[in-house]
């Protein structure tokens, strides 16, 4: 036991430090795609409008049920009566019902002896014993079991199953549409947050290396005054630029944990993983239509605008089937029966089948047909309402991601000439300091530039990135994964 505690501490020290996870920013569109819960949701919902499309559909197809009982009589009905009198019994002065037979009511053939005959056997066999309890005919028997099978076909119903089924048909499709609006947003908002990562650690590189030349020159600037040739308040100076130069660099560097916790949360990474981000040099530069396309691209691509089309077809086809209630419905029905016990009452299977076609009209349901087809517009109204109105907000959208995007483009080329004049003016300031020409304060002020400078062209390329991304999304591309 000893050894094993010996030895995991030694794995631990050997292993080093956690490999880190390269990611780009197509790797992070993709991890959003597959473990985004927005898009889980969304297929959730898929999953059961398909559900409820397949059951309006078999509703139109024949029904089968089957049913099978027992039942257990405590009392089994019967009908009792007294014979006697049929055979001489009682005060009926010894007579019998078969002494009454006239010749001229028997068949051909039959002599009044023969149906005399025929009668007292009859008689006998009914009640045997004339002068028994009067007699009970039971009209049941104490146990009693039955088994159906019934079929059942609806032949007309006005249209409103058919009317149903393509309503929610449109609604599958209008959820088919939803689970393509929370693709569009989980792989935007993974752009967003890698680029936001990317942008927040750039920034914090930068301001780490303006605190690192501030502090070198506060050093220098030290050395200086040690010497003579700086004056004290020089050195203040630089040593309040170097203090703030480190607050800057601390808030810079929060801001780059926080976006990456921000990223490692919504791509559902482990929080104490190492995130090495890849960036790809060449940034997007063409449109993903021509220009006067872009609207028409928004209008015919975007998921929700779609999903309302879609919406507005099904809720046109409620409101059909709300006026189907008019209408009757017929509807076929068979039987396929087995009883226990038989109609003579034996204590055997007996099988029976029967066949109905039944027809139901509602004259008056009080208005439900009418409101119910009146809810149905109303909604269809309100959705058609917001329907206009985003495709309005779309092309405002359009217009201002082109913008941005026009923007980005123009800012990279000043950012980059901005930096290279940055650049030599601190370049030229560093001489005519050494010459003793300048103070620090100008000095100071144009390192202070370069930082911002080289600060503009990261954002501008990583602005390039971002504001792409947000055209792809307002006229509906698909996002892009690379394989």
């Amino acid at each position: 036991m000893n050894k094993h505690l010996t030895l995991i501490p030694l794995a631990l020290l050997l292993a080093g430090p956690a490999q880190a996870r390269s990611l780009t920013v197509d790797q992070a569109v993709s991890v959003a795609l597959n473990q985004d819960l927005g898009i889980e949701a969304a297929e959730a919902a898929e999953q059961q409008a398909q559900a409820e499309a397949q059951k309006a559909l078999l509703a139109m197809l024949p029904g089968l049920s089957a049913a099978g009982g027992w039942t257990r009589l405590g009392t089994v009905p019967y009908v009792e009566f007294d014979t006697s009198a049929m055979f001489g019994g009682g005060d009926t002065g010894g007579g019998s019902a078969c002494d009454d037979i006239n010749e001229a009511d028997l068949p051909a053939g039959w002599t009044v002896e023969m149906a005399v005959g025929m009668c007292e056997m009859i008689m006998v066999w009914m009640t045997p014993d004339v002068s028994s309890e009067p007699t009970v005919l039971q009209m049941g028997l104490a146990n009693n079991y039955f088994a159906q099978i019934t079929a059942e076909q609806v032949l007309f119903a006005g249209g409103a199953m058919h009317q149903a089924r393509r309503a929610t048909r449109d609604f599958h499709s209008a959820s088919q549409e939803g689970v393509r609006y929370a693709e569009h947003q989980a792989a935007y908002t993974a752009e967003q947050l890698f680029y936001g990562v990317v942008m927040a650690r750039q920034a914090s590189e930068v301001t780490r290396q303006a605190q690192d030349m501030v502090d070198a020159y506060a050093v220098t600037l030290g050395d200086l005054v040690d010497a003579g040739v700086a004056s004290r308040a020089d050195l203040l100076s630089a040593q309040a630029q170097a203090s703030q130069a480190t607050l800057d660099a601390m808030k810079a560097a929060h801001g780059a944990r926080l976006a990456e916790a921000t990223l490692k949360a919504t791509l559902r990474l482990p929080m104490d993983e190492p995130l090495e981000l890849i960036v790809d040099p060449d940034y997007p530069s063409s449109l993903p239509a021509e220009r006067d396309r872009l609207l028409d691209m928004a209008l015919r691509l975007r998921p929700e605008l779609g999903q309302l089309d879609y919406t507005l077809d099904g809720m046109d086809h409620l409101a059909s089937a709300a006026w189907a209630s008019w209408l009757p419905a017929v509807v076929a029905q068979g039987n396929l029966g087995w009883r226990n016990p038989n109609m003579a009452l034996e204590q055997e299977w007996y099988r029976s089948a029967d066949f109905t076609v039944a027809a139901s009209w509602t004259l008056w349901d009080r208005g439900a047909g009418v409101l119910g087809h009146k809810a149905a517009k109303a909604s269809w109204a309100q959705l058609r309402a917001q329907r206009e109105q985003l495709a309005r907000m779309l092309e405002v959208e359009v217009q201002m991601a082109l913008t941005s995007f026009d923007e980005s483009m123009a800012q990279i080329v000043v950012a980059r000439t901005g930096s290279q004049q940055a650049e030599e003016a601190l370049r030229l300031e560093t001489d005519r300091f050494e010459q003793g020409m300048v103070n620090n304060t100008e000095l100071l002020a144009a390192q202070t530039a370069l930082a911002g400078a080289r600060l503009s062209v990261l954002q501008a390329e990583t602005g390039i990135h971002l504001s792409h991304a947000a055209l792809r999304k307002a006229v509906g591309d698909k996002p892009e994964v690379s394989p």
